[in-house]
């Protein structure tokens, strides 16, 4: 355990309770940030994963075959990954680009499942790196026992890093809810 520092404020005692009855319930400490360590693991997890090199070598592949630029496909593809995972927005496409989403329909669902997989990747890492490193007895926690885990709690616990992230800009705030989450996936 990390030794104490002789604050002049000591930070403030809180606790968030994550999860419900049905599922289970964790105390997980709220500390206002995400540390170092938690970061690094997220990090090193993560890998060489990134959602930024998937759409743009299917940008790349739709701007050659349409002989436009990569950025006018990237914004397309952007546009259909937001409209599938989010169609509640209805979000207009015109004729042209109703056209592309069907000569490109594999490429888009391929995109979209990728994306759908890595959210839910560094869902699963977010929540055991907290639980690894803000659960007492949890230091040898994994990845792999996230992954058998109630997805309530994950995305429970996702959205209390979030919130963890996010303290210094609104301490008040709510958690994201999953709709949120979903949400943040297409931008």
């Amino acid at each position: 355990m990390a030794k104490k520092l002789p604050f002049k404020t000591a930070p403030k005692q809180e606790i968030q309770l994550i999860g419900n009855e049905r599922v289970g319930e964790l105390e997980f400490p709220v500390l206002g940030d995400i540390t170092v360590r938690e970061q690094a693991y997220i990090n090193d997890n993560m890998g060489k994963r990134s959602t930024f090199l998937e759409l743009a070598r299917i940008a790349n592949k739709v701007a050659k075959a349409e002989k436009i630029q990569p950025v006018a496909a990237h914004k397309f593809l952007t546009k259909c990954a937001t409209s599938a995972l989010q169609p509640q927005l209805g979000l207009p496409f015109g004729e042209l680009e109703e056209n592309w989403k069907v000569k490109y329909a594999r490429e888009i669902e391929q995109l979209c499942e990728f994306l759908l997989k890595e959210q839910w990747e560094r869902q699963c890492i977010t929540a055991a790196a907290l639980i690894r490193y803000r659960l007492e007895g949890m230091e040898d926690f994994e990845v792999d026992d996230a992954r058998d885990m109630s997805q309530i709690l994950i995305t429970g616990i996702y959205a209390f890093s979030m919130m963890e992230m996010n303290a210094g800009a609104d301490v008040e705030a709510e958690p994201p809810t999953e709709e949120e989450i979903e949400e943040d996936l297409g931008k």
